[in-house]
């Protein structure tokens, strides 16, 4: 059956399950969910590995054609997916499933390597292999990179002076990587679109937030967000299929750009939005998710073995972003809940804190001590200094006092080889 955009939105009081309208819209995506349920994982989540193992396996002169005139203003599928779980739900089993659903024959597609996500300067090795004179060549693999928590990702990204997030943005739409170095050995650049990449990262929801934040960055704009969990899981499992056999319907290694063939209302549309956007009639900080979008109807019609992007395609990924934009709300609404959460408690904590502390003194230096913290640890004695001198002597009495009512966390660390203590807001 073909599916359509009012079969994929019907409401609760029709008679078709949007859900099951999509999975059964297709045979690839019904193999795609039986498959997750029989290896007990998220059929979302395997849907999300499958099409980035789609990409992997598409030769990266296959490009997404511009919207304008501009001939150079292509868009690359490489893709970026946030598997969104509580711990231990099991990101693994999804992408290990999405591997079983594919069985792409030698020749069928191309290498794909699994890589750890690093600094922004060692990305473009990655995309790079040296030939036998000593030059560097366009590597012949694509590289998966894979993130197991989120936080990984933000504590890399957060570093000083680091280039990671500037890289990672480039590469969801394929500009050229690397930079200029003095040192032969460290200097690689990688062409635009002569790599294929994806980024599939573990989201624990309470721990996303620095990657939520940075929307002015436009970063969770380029996430295709799906959900770990299945509320739906039968309580039987089903059989699991035999794997799709599958190869790239473009097979090709010279250097020429293959245009996929998007429908012209499609484009249409995708032209109409970028101009409400140049005249700023449309402000929000969701332009990142039309391509997006536009990627996943892609990877939806390649999965089919087709490389013309139809309506039905453009409708089907229509659903599957509904499925990503509620995934990303109920982050936020996770994160929201357990601020509100935490600035009850500390309220609480303080004035118990006040109630029970008779010592007027010591009071005063927690009080001082509050405003120096942060979530962020602080070394105790750059927290001490900072009090007046006639605090200081305080300080060990009021910071145990705060440790004590659960307002504080104290930790021991090494650095330069010295122990020292470290102080923080309790999250």
């Amino acid at each position: 059956m073909t599916a359509t955009t009012t079969d994929l939105h019907t409401t609760e009081s029709g008679d078709l399950d949007p859900e099951s309208v999509f999975w059964e819209a297709r045979p690839e995506l019904a193999a795609v969910r039986q498959y997750a349920r029989a290896a007990m994982a998220s059929p979302w989540a395997v849907l999300g590995c499958t099409l980035a193992r789609v990409a992997l396996s598409v030769p990266p002169v296959v490009v997404l054609p511009p919207l304008g005139n501009d001939a150079s203003a292509v868009a690359s599928l490489n893709l970026f997916v946030g598997l969104v779980a509580p711990s231990g739900v099991g990101k693994g089993v999804a992408t290990r499933a999405a591997e079983g659903v594919l069985s792409i024959p030698p020749g069928g597609g191309r290498l794909i390597v699994e890589r750890p996500l690093g600094s922004g300067e060692g990305m473009a090795h990655v995309f790079t292999d040296t030939d036998d004179d000593g030059e560097d060549t366009p590597a012949v693999h694509s590289v998966w990179f894979d993130v197991p928590e989120v936080d990984t990702l933000t504590a890399l990204v957060g570093r000083k002076a680091s280039t990671l997030a500037s890289e990672v943005r480039k590469m969801f739409t394929g500009e050229g990587l690397g930079f200029q170095n003095a040192d032969a050995t460290r200097r690689k650049i990688v062409p635009a679109h002569s790599y294929r990449a994806a980024l599939v990262a573990g989201v624990q929801p309470r721990k996303a937030g620095p990657l939520l934040d940075d929307a002015a960055g436009g970063t969770p704009q380029r996430f295709l967000w799906m959900p770990a969990t299945d509320p739906g899981a039968p309580d039987e499992l089903p059989p699991a299929p035999e794997p799709l056999t599958w190869t790239s319907p473009v097979l090709c290694t010279e250097p020429r750009r293959v245009h996929l063939n998007v429908a012209g209302s499609i484009k249409a549309r995708l032209q109409a939005e970028r101009r409400a956007r140049l005249r700023e009639e449309l402000t929000d900080d969701n332009g990142q998710q039309s391509l997006v979008r536009l990627k996943v109807a892609a990877l939806l019609a390649l999965l089919a073995r087709r490389t013309d992007v139809t309506e039905s395609d453009w409708s089907l990924a229509d659903y599957v972003m509904s499925v990503s934009d509620h995934t990303r709300n109920r982050m936020r609404e996770a994160l929201r809940a357990d601020a509100a959460h935490a600035v009850r408690e500390r309220a609480e904590a303080r004035a118990a804190f006040d109630e029970h502390q008779d010592d007027a003194v010591v009071r005063r230096t927690a009080e001082k001590i509050l405003t120096r913290l942060t979530t962020d640890p602080v070394p105790s004695s750059t927290v001490r200094s900072a009090l007046g001198k006639n605090l200081r002597d305080y300080f060990e009495a009021a910071a145990d006092a705060l440790i004590a009512r659960g307002l504080v966390e104290r930790a021991d660390d090494v650095y330069r080889g010295q122990p020292r203590t470290m102080l923080r807001l309790r999250q």
